[in-house]
């Protein structure tokens, strides 16, 4: 027979159970207006793209857009500093834009795949990763990503923005110098010159013919004060080589260069900045 003291414990065993709070379950991250999807490109590769919306109704020629490489790493950032630069800034002409953010759907092969993905052609065992897979990603981004974008919202095709750093900012320079039509505003923030810099150099030659028939183009072109110490330590001179690659690019026509060193930050500390002068070139308001 049960006692007594045997059925007030299990009452009380129950009482406890059901008075318990319940454990907190943890939400996934959710930004507002944003949504994400996969992609596989026709070669094969997998892709995770992130994109944001402005709440407010697109204006009669579409939004402009923000590309960005490393996108599971800097959509949200970006999307932050795009709100609170519109929010605050628009005495100074900010408004908002689509961001549309690349990245990949495992994380742990995210380091191979943008050093083949943002890479040209570069020196043997540069790095002991595959490289050069920058064609291949490129026509993903213009001949696949870019239209599904410009078919699923209203985007002005004429303000679009590409975005990168370090491998995704040489990447950018890429584009510039091979494919300049595809976007209005490059903007490269610490790029790995060092990978396949003279190729880069090399192909200065055909740019001036290449914006007389894609029209004017803006680069912003970046880098880090402190860059130039840790890339030392590899027997390279980025910094050397980034005032070499200004001068040259300020001389081709066409091609609103603009340059700009960071105060204090080395190659890691650029991307945050570098980040944020993206969002003000892709959504600065165009005033007559």
């Amino acid at each position: 027979m049960v006692s007594f003291q045997e059925r007030a414990l299990a009452a009380g065993l129950a009482l406890a159970t059901f008075a318990a709070p319940a454990p907190l379950l943890a939400a996934p991250y959710v930004i507002a207006g944003s949504d994400t999807f996969a992609m596989t490109s026709q070669a094969g590769a997998h892709y995770r793209v992130h994109v944001h919306v402005p709440e407010r109704p697109a204006p009669p020629e579409g939004f402009p857009v923000l590309y960005l490489l490393d996108g599971d790493m800097t959509f949200a950032s970006a999307v932050e500093t795009t709100r609170r630069l519109a929010r605050f800034g628009r005495d100074e002409g900010q408004s908002e834009g689509i961001v549309v953010a690349i990245g990949y759907p495992d994380e742990d092969d995210m380091l191979a795949r943008r050093s083949f993905d943002y890479t040209p052609e570069g020196p043997p065992d540069a790095v002991a990763l595959p490289t050069g897979g920058a064609p291949v990603f490129r026509r993903f981004l213009a001949g696949e990503l870019m239209p599904r974008i410009a078919a699923s919202y209203r985007v002005d095709t004429a303000r679009q923005t590409l975005w990168g750093h370090s491998f995704g900012a040489l990447f950018v320079l890429d584009t510039l110098l091979g494919k300049p039509e595809l976007f209005r505003n490059y903007v490269a923030t610490s790029p790995s010159l060092w990978f396949g810099a003279r190729s880069l150099l090399g192909g200065l030659a055909s740019l001036p013919a290449r914006l007389a028939a894609a029209g004017p183009r803006t680069l912003h072109l970046g880098v880090g004060e402190r860059e130039q110490d840790s890339v030392r330590a590899r027997s390279h001179a980025m910094s050397l080589t980034h005032r070499e690659l200004a001068d040259r690019l300020a001389a081709v026509e066409n091609l609103d260069l603009h340059s700009r060193v960071y105060s204090g930050e080395s190659h890691g500390g650029t991307l945050l900045p570098g980040l944020g002068q993206a969002v003000r070139v892709a959504f600065q308001e165009v005033r007559p």
